[in-house]
Parts: C-alpha cells; sequence; structure tokens
C-alpha cells in the first residue's frame, strides 16, 4: 500500500476514535441527569447526538436522575470494532 494511502487510513481511523470519545463523553453527560440539564450539556448532548445509531434501544434511568444511552453504547461499540478492523487491514498492507 502507498504511503499516502496509509495515511489516508490512518486519519480516518483517528477519526473514528475521536467519535467514539465524544460519544462516550455523552454517555456520562446523560447518565448524570444535573449535567444533561446545564446549557452546556444540553449543547453537547445534541451534538452527541449526531454521532450515535439509532438502533431503536429505550434509554435505563439512572440513580443519579439521567439515563444509560444504549444506542450510544452500541455506536461505540460499532466503531470501535470498525476502528479495529481498518487497523488489521493497515498493518497487513
Amino acid at each position: 500500500m502507498k504511503k499516502s494511502a496509509r495515511t489516508v487510513l490512518t486519519i480516518v481511523m483517528d477519526i473514528l476514535v475521536l467519535a467514539a470519545v465524544c460519544v462516550t463523553i455523552g454517555i456520562v453527560v446523560r447518565f448524570f441527569g444535573s449535567l444533561a440539564n446545564t446549557s452546556l450539556g444540553e449543547s453537547y448532548l445534541r451534538f452527541a447526538s449526531l454521532l450515535r445509531i439509532p438502533a431503536g434501544f429505550e434509554g435505563i434511568d439512572s440513580p443519579y436522575g439521567g439515563s444509560f444511552d444504549v444506542n450510544a453504547t452500541i455506536t461505540v461499540g460499532v466503531v470501535l470494532m470498525l476502528e479495529w478492523a481498518l487497523s488489521i487491514a493497515r498493518r497487513r498492507a
């Protein structure tokens, strides 16, 4: 594989990891209802909702006034598995 193709693949992998981190932060903010109800929390959750896969699962109420976002958790798993598959492809090339 050419060096430029490996560089592009690495950039895509980095973007996937960054997306997974952003969605994970959204999971934490939504889990704690007091964070989710702040103006910054609401803004961040709007952003994070753009990144998650609508898998159709309902959130699970947390003891902290928020909810556990199952759809976002599925998104993190899918994104990290995709990144892992790309890393294998890059390594074998």
